[in-house]
């Protein structure tokens, strides 16, 4: 239960979100001309949007580097699987 309440908020996307809502809900206090606003917030939008891509690389990359150290690591045997064909006794040609 602990796991599908609190997963979601544990990931870099979610803690990414909640800076910046903070960083919006102080600009809505702080800016009260609604051209300027709108302009802040369209700037907070576009930090989020560079925010994720870069988390969304680090964690592509430290996935790959992470299964290539295992590769070399752990290396895995090749099973080669031979088909076994059974005829039965009372089987026709």
């Amino acid at each position: 239960m602990f796991n599908k309440m609190f997963a979601p908020y544990l990931t870099l996307d979610a803690h990414i979100e909640a800076f910046q809502e903070t960083k919006r809900g102080l600009t809505d206090k702080i800016i009260t001309d609604p051209t300027l606003n709108k302009a802040a917030h369209e700037y907070i939008d576009a930090q989020t949007q560079f925010a994720k891509m870069l988390s969304h690389n680090f964690t592509d990359i430290a996935k790959y580097s992470m299964d290539s150290i295992a590769s070399k690591w752990f290396p895995q045997k090749e099973e080669v699987v031979e088909a076994k064909t059974t005829r039965s006794k009372t089987a026709t040609a």
